[in-house]
Order: C-alpha cells, then sequence, then structure tokens
C-alpha cells in the first residue's frame, strides 16, 4: 500500500482511505489500490487548488471509493 499525500481530519492518508473501501466481487490488487491512491492524490491536488480538501468530499461523495472503482 502506497501511503499518499493527503490526509483526512482524522490522519488517515489517501492510501489508507482507498484501502478501507469495501467493494464486492474481487479483490482489489495492490496495482489496483496504487492506481486510486493515485488518482485521489492527484484530484485533491487540483481540489486543493480551489480550497477544497477530502474532508469537504466527505460530505457529498466517497471519492476514494469513487477512485477505486473508476480504476478497477
Amino acid at each position: 500500500m502506497i501511503i499518499g499525500r493527503h490526509t483526512d481530519q482524522q490522519g488517515r492518508s489517501t492510501g489508507e482511505r482507498v484501502t478501507a473501501v469495501k467493494r464486492g466481487g474481487k479483490p482489489v490488487t495492490d496495482t489496483e489500490h496504487e492506481a486510486a491512491t493515485r488518482l485521489l492524490d492527484t484530484l485533491l491536488d487540483a481540489a486543493s487548488e480551489h480550497g477544497v480538501s477530502l474532508h469537504d468530499f466527505d460530505f457529498v461523495t466517497d471519492l476514494p471509493g469513487a477512485c477505486l472503482d473508476v480504476t478497477r
């Protein structure tokens, strides 16, 4: 698991947030976890330029889960 560059309000890294996502089907591979964490970090890099954080996204969507879904 990669750690990721961003953390949430509770200090969990983006890598930890992606790892915590539960989905049915085949087990998530390390490559998928890495890809989802990198995507999440990239999205949060762009969002931070607009003053938006992972905490803000948590109010409206499961961004870590969405990143995992699209990379699978």
